[in-house]
């Protein structure tokens, strides 16, 4: 009985602890907005990089309803040098006091010059992110619970997958990971390099050279989507947001098609902040059961302006039971202007 007992305390336990630390953090109490933004794929472009980091930082083009200030920067893949974009980022963001979590995801490129990219992320930078959960010593593969979210990130290319193609060991830790995500965390978001669905470069070449573990995967995350909000990717080096239900299907499969499937759960490509045709900026706000995405783009280089391109925001319907744990979200989305 005493065993049973300790086992029903401690999720309850760490919910309470997770509230406290919320409580005390620089963005103040709980409850409030706050934000998160992604990009991709800056690679060696170090001056459109930083000019990204800069809008970041600045918030210059952010209009109503504004967007709070960013606390997590996730970077799906392909940063290297990640050494120097590393630095840019420190550099950039001077102040300990302000400065978002950097949480990059290993893209193909980290292991061009040996690897030395995917190195630094692995000893330096994963180990300085604050409570964030390796899934075991010297991984790439880690998660990070920060307020009412849960950002798993995934690494394709080494225990987990192969040339970004997630594998059924990488398929089940995501899902137990999911399962094992405290109540009080109301939105998963999961981050990997490849696209599941690509467009453009490298369609047909992403985790999608693999139908069979690529469906897998997806129709996994598909029963959490009472949970699992998006998946965030890169690779493709273009914007681009789809919402998919049924991964075989025609419309899922069509290069040239974007669906959006009521039930289904978000694909967002950031493009890229560097590597690309256009630099990117994703932004995600969190009010409470509602997330809000802005999209923002500047030509390539230094001090080019941002101008915002795409919003849409979806409100999610609170979980009511264990009976019904996977209800489909209530969405609501409304555009500025798609680019796809």
């Amino acid at each position: 009985m005493k065993r049973v007992f300790r086992h029903l305390l401690a999720p309850i336990l760490f919910c309470l602890l997770l509230l406290t630390v919320i409580s005390t953090s620089r963005a103040g109490t709980f409850g409030q907005n706050y934000s998160i933004t992604f990009l991709a794929d800056p690679r060696g472009y170090g001056e459109t990089w930083k000019n990204a980091l800069a809008e970041i930082r600045d918030m210059k083009t952010n209009p109503n309803p504004a967007i709070m200030p960013s606390e997590l920067v996730i970077v799906a893949g392909d940063i290297d040098p990640l050494e120097s974009r590393y630095y840019d980022y420190l550099e950039v963001f001077k102040s300990t006091s302000t400065r978002p979590v950097f949480l990059p995801v290993i893209g193909n490129h980290e292991f061009d010059d040996g690897g030395k990219s995917f190195r630094f992320a692995r000893d330096i930078v994963i180990p300085s992110i604050p409570n964030a959960v390796r899934r075991r010593a010297a991984s790439c593969d880690y998660f990070l619970d920060y307020k009412n979210v849960r950002i798993i990130v995934v690494d394709g290319y080494t225990d987990l997958g192969r040339n970004g193609v997630i594998n059924d060991d990488g398929r089940q830790w995501v899902e137990q990971t999911i399962r094992a995500t405290p109540s009080c965390v109301d939105h998963i978001i999961i981050s990997f390099h490849e696209p599941a669905f690509a467009r453009g470069r490298h369609a047909g070449q992403s985790f999608d050279r693999d139908p069979g573990l690529r469906n897998a995967f997806w129709r996994m995350i598909l029963k959490y989507r009472d949970r699992v909000r998006a998946v965030l990717v890169g690779h493709t080096h273009a914007y681009y947001r789809m919402r998919v239900l049924d991964p075989g299907g025609i419309a899922a499969n069509d290069i040239t098609a974007f669906p959006d499937e009521d039930g289904g759960i978000y694909q967002v490509d950031a493009g890229a902040a560097g590597n690309g045709e256009l630099n990117t900026i994703v932004r995600l706000q969190v009010e409470g059961n509602k997330l809000l995405f802005r999209t923002l783009q500047a030509k390539n280089g230094a001090n080019k302006p941002f101008n915002e391109i795409d919003r849409w925001e979806i409100d999610y319907s609170p979980r009511t039971s264990d009976v019904t744990p996977f209800g489909a979200p209530v969405t609501k989305a409304v555009d500025s202007e798609k680019v796809k």
